[in-house]
């Protein structure tokens, strides 16, 4: 199975101009979805978390609410992109 950071998954919604906004224990990242149109369920990435890995049940969640349709799609994808962001 594919892994991914945090980190990285805030980098990718960096990317996508998703708007980020500080909570309580780390970020909240909401917006309108540039792949789909529609608005997205807001995505929270914790402040002592970014250096781990996503679980995938997580990842995978992430990846069908960003309009990717699998995991596999969402790697391509965040490979796709200059890296780091």
């Amino acid at each position: 199975m594919p892994t991914c950071r945090l980190l990285d998954v805030e980098g990718l919604l960096r990317a996508l101009g998703l708007e980020s906004r500080p909570s309580k224990k780390g970020t909240v990242w909401s917006g309108i979805n540039p792949l789909t149109g529609s608005p997205i369920r807001p995505i929270s990435v914790h402040c002592h978390a970014r250096g781990r890995d996503v679980p995938n049940g997580t990842l995978n969640r992430y990846a069908k609410e960003l309009g990717l349709g699998s995991l596999s799609e969402f790697m391509q994808f965040k490979n796709s992109l200059w890296w780091p962001l």
